[in-house]
């Protein structure tokens, strides 16, 4: 269980990531295009850095939390009780910032945030039920 759970754990983590560095790459094209908007339309600019700003932060939040999940993955194999804690924490918070994909009335949405919540419903289950097992090991 604990294996599956840190193979999930990554593979999640890297999805995670690639999507913050996605939101990182289209927060910079806004900015650079920024300049370009204020000269098509003086005053536009200043609202498009604002919002490059905004997914700029946006992404760095999600690349932390990315790497945060690859990173206590890898010490739930060596059976490190804070990332089992770790692990349990982020797959909580993943589940409820994944609900609202469920009323987004788009079913392939739908379908991609279930397996989204089942595949940290299932970190969660194999975490948690995995405490003698992180106890034997004692770190």
């Amino acid at each position: 269980m604990v294996t599956g759970a840190g193979i999930a754990m990554i593979v999640i983590g890297i999805l995670i990531t690639l999507a913050g560095l996605l939101a990182l790459f289209v927060g910079a094209i806004i900015g650079g295009a920024s300049n370009a908007f204020d000269v098509q339309a003086p005053g536009f600019g200043s609202i498009a850095g604002a919002a490059a700003a905004v997914v700029i932060v946006f992404s760095i939040i999600v690349l932390a939390i990315g790497i945060l999940d690859i990173i206590a993955a890898i010490n739930v194999f060596s059976g490190r009780s804070w990332a089992r804690w770790t692990g349990i924490v982020v797959a909580g918070l993943l589940i409820l910032f994944s609900l609202g994909s469920l009323g987004s009335g788009d079913s392939g949405g739908v379908i991609v945030g279930l397996v989204w919540i089942a595949a940290n419903a299932f970190v969660i289950y194999a975490l948690a039920v995995a405490g003698s097992w992180f106890a034997l090991r004692g770190t």
